[in-house]
């Protein structure tokens, strides 16, 4: 851990990446998957893999695409998929659910209504589990809006990326602010009890002064979450060039300051939210997930499981068409069976990059040793990166904070890190 160090090597949202995950030699049935995890509270996340528009940055599982009767085909399978799990997953609690993608409000109004019924089977509903969904710009309009709030849906986060054209231009995204400050006044007035906004800094051009614009027009409309991303230039991708990490790193913390002065509260080198929160009664790491679609991720205990990964337009189009043809949905065939050591390096992970950081008691309690025994933290130490709190937490310092991603880097074992760097796309 010489310097100079890149606080910016990948961005670490989950462990394993999809790029560990591989076919399993046989259909891994879910059955004892779903006892490991029965009575737990689990999330229930839809995958809509649709855009209007690919920007040139998105390394998602996502398509361009406005076929209607495609994105209907698709969904009618979500809606089989959802039939043959919900009988077997009555022995979790869903707290929450998400709607992702892609463009979630690409669908029509019919067709979110379609979804929610879809998520009833499950016994879920915006009025009795915590509902997020993202959208953009072009779709977030009064119809939908409203059956989202009728819905009672609970968080709406919208990708703005940068109040500037140019940066938008550079991004290889639709600079169209009429449209974007349209949608934040129509969502604003909705009073959604969440409202997000995402932003991105590292953007070829962008200044200290330009990003902090943007954060200042984002204001304007009252959200009380904000993410910022750093801009990433990856594998698939029509972005080849960002700005430097020394510039990037001058934009993230006026930013972290600017917020701090405004009242907002950092959860995450990413995060920031301006309204109270539960999650630190929540323990990362060990979280469950059940998703249908065609490419989201499942968490069943140590089965972490998702349809092929590809950033490919071509090759994203292939998934969906074998997702829409499947049949059984009750095995998985592409996905990652943790060991003892990778759930507890997940739990490292997850932990240690929120800002409640690692309670080294309940560490001890799951894996049996003492999380002082880890060379690495020792090293962290050294670098002024973390600090043990009062009450007994490893967290981040915000130094610390700032290179997140190159920390949660150190942790990724060698056997992940191997499936990853010969993954094939």
């Amino acid at each position: 851990m010489n310097q100079p160090l890149s606080r910016y090597v990948d961005y670490m949202y989950s462990y394993p990446h999809k790029t560990a995950y591989r076919p399993f030699s046989s259909p891994v049935s879910l059955f004892p998957y779903l006892e490991q995890v029965e009575g737990r509270n689990a999330s229930l996340y839809f995958h809509i893999p649709f855009c209007s528009h690919k920007c040139g940055y998105c390394n998602l599982f996502s398509l361009q695409t406005n076929r209607g009767e495609y994105i209907t085909a698709y969904l009618n399978t979500l809606r089989r998929q959802a039939q043959q799990l919900a009988p077997l997953t009555a022995g979790l609690a869903f707290d929450s659910f998400a709607i992702g993608g892609g463009t979630p409000l690409l669908l029509t109004v019919p067709q979110l209504e379609f979804l929610l019924d879809t998520a009833a089977l499950f016994g879920v509903h915006p009025s009795n589990a915590f509902t997020s969904i993202e959208t953009s710009p072009e779709y977030a309009d009064t119809a939908r809006l409203n059956l989202l709030k009728q819905a009672r849906v609970a968080r709406v986060s919208i990708g703005i990326q940068s109040f500037q054209d140019k940066e938008l231009i550079a991004l290889k995204r639709r600079p169209r602010q009429d449209s974007i400050c349209q949608a934040l006044n129509a969502i604003r007035k909705m009073d959604f009890p969440y409202f997000n906004i995402d932003l991105i800094y590292g953007i070829k051009g962008q200044t200290v002064e330009s990003f902090l614009y943007s954060l200042e027009q984002a204001l304007q409309f009252q959200p009380n979450e904000l993410f910022i991303y750093p801009l990433y230039v990856r594998q698939g991708t029509a972005i080849t060039e960002r700005e430097s990490d020394a510039v990037c790193f001058q934009i993230y913390c006026a930013a972290c300051d600017f917020l701090k002065e405004r009242g907002f509260l950092q959860t995450s080198m990413r995060r920031f939210i301006q309204h109270s929160s539960t999650d630190a009664e929540v323990s990362c790491g060990d979280e469950v997930m059940l998703s249908c679609g065609s490419g989201g991720r499942s968490y069943l205990g140590d089965l972490h499981y998702a349809t092929r990964y590809t950033v490919c337009q071509r090759c994203i189009g292939e998934e969906i068409d074998k997702y829409v043809t499947t049949t059984d949905f009750t095995v998985a065939r592409n996905g990652f069976i943790l060991s003892q050591k990778e759930q507890q390096q997940r739990f490292i992970i997850k932990n240690l990059m929120y800002y409640m950081g690692i309670d080294k008691a309940e560490y001890e309690r799951r894996f049996g040793k003492p999380l002082e025994m880890i060379p690495l933290f020792q090293q962290l130490a050294e670098h002024q990166w973390i600090k043990e709190t009062d009450n007994g937490r490893i967290c981040l310092t915000p130094e610390g904070m700032g290179y997140s991603d190159y920390i949660g880097q150190l942790f990724v074992t060698s056997e992940i890190r191997q499936l990853m760097e010969t993954y094939s796309y």
